[in-house]
């Protein structure tokens, strides 16, 4: 049997380190957790989840050569930095979405590890559940039809206070919540996009507090999405084709319980198709250690990510020509 995979945590005070990933990494029996490091909390004062060591420095876990596999839950404008010191450390990285600020610091990151002979995997959770695999298996089995429209919404009130507030920490609607909504849209047809419209609303500080978009693909389908630090708990995935129109609740932080798709006909018919529940955070730990024990191919690639922030690039630079300050 394939020896664990030596994981660290940086930042392991985190709520999604301490809520989802470092229960995922206890619970899988391919990651063994030997190091966590939080420069903010002392070890006492934080679940260690029984990691044998827990330093109050970075550096220090990354001298560690016990060792393989760094999990990095940091806010975004750390992810660059602090991944390229993975990689100059020899350890294959799983980095918290967003990936980075924008490509070009994303381009950063692939190129470090690529020269460092490491794995980078953004840790974009949505498909490794069943019920986004089935999806996709709907989408191409062609019983939609001919896709017409897509549309992604996730909205989720965040306290003015959180770090996702300060535009100097890489917060934001676009790059907390952007991912969940415009990966699934990309994936719907066929072709690249064509045509981009964006506009944004933003705070006092300078983050954008909602975001909405518009795309055109080449093969003739629309997509847009909307994501907002404002307006109640949302999350909602609805695909529209010729023949059937898909729609999906809980769409973007999906658990166990998560299981159904609606489908509508014609005439207003309804039915569900109903999958297996998962912990997606222990699927996606398990996936990246198979990729680095068995060579197993990524399913959430980096220039899948490298891709879908060339789309945000362009998006916020045309919601900042368009204005909406607030």
């Amino acid at each position: 049997m394939t020896e664990p995979v030596a994981w660290g945590v940086l930042g392991a005070t985190s709520r999604i380190a301490q809520k989802a990933v470092l229960p995922a990494i206890d619970l899988s029996s391919r990651a063994r957790l030997v190091a966590v490091a939080s420069e903010s909390t002392a070890s006492g004062d934080y679940n260690t989840f029984g990691a044998p060591n827990a330093y109050d420095s970075y550096e220090t876990l990354l001298d560690d050569d016990e060792v393989m596999a760094v999990y990095i839950p940091l806010p975004n404008n750390l992810h660059a930095p602090w991944t390229i010191r993975c990689a100059q450390a020899g350890k294959h990285v799983l980095c918290e979405k967003t990936l980075a600020l924008s490509a070009a610091e994303a381009e950063e990151m692939i190129e470090a590890c690529a020269s460092a002979g490491v794995e980078l995997m953004e840790a974009y959770v949505s498909p490794f559940h069943p019920r986004a695999q089935a999806l996709d298996e709907l989408l191409a089995s062609g019983r939609l039809g001919r896709i017409q429209h897509a549309r992604s919404n996730f909205s989720v009130p965040i306290d003015p206070r959180d770090h996702r507030w300060r535009p100097e920490m890489g917060g934001g609607a676009l790059l907390d919540l952007g991912i969940y909504c415009l990966s699934p849209l990309l994936s719907v047809g066929s072709g690249p996009v064509a045509d981009l419209a964006a506009s944004r609303v933003t705070s006092e500080s300078g983050i954008d507090i909602s975001f909405a978009a518009w795309l055109g693909f080449v093969d003739g389908h629309s997509a847009a999405f909307l994501c907002s630090f404002e307006g109640p708990f949302l999350q909602e995935l609805e695909i529209v084709g010729t023949e059937l129109i898909a729609r999906v609740g809980q769409a973007y932080s999906p658990g166990p319980d998560d299981k159904k798709i609606e489908l509508l006909g014609h005439d207003g018919d309804r039915s569900v198709l109903e999958v297996e529940g998962n912990d997606p955070y222990l699927a996606m730990v398990e996936h990246f250690c198979a990729a680095l024990t068995d060579e197993a191919p990524l399913r959430h690639s980096s220039s899948d990510s490298l891709e879908l922030l060339r789309l945000f690039d362009r998006l916020r630079d045309l919601a900042a020509r368009r204005g909406g300050e607030g």
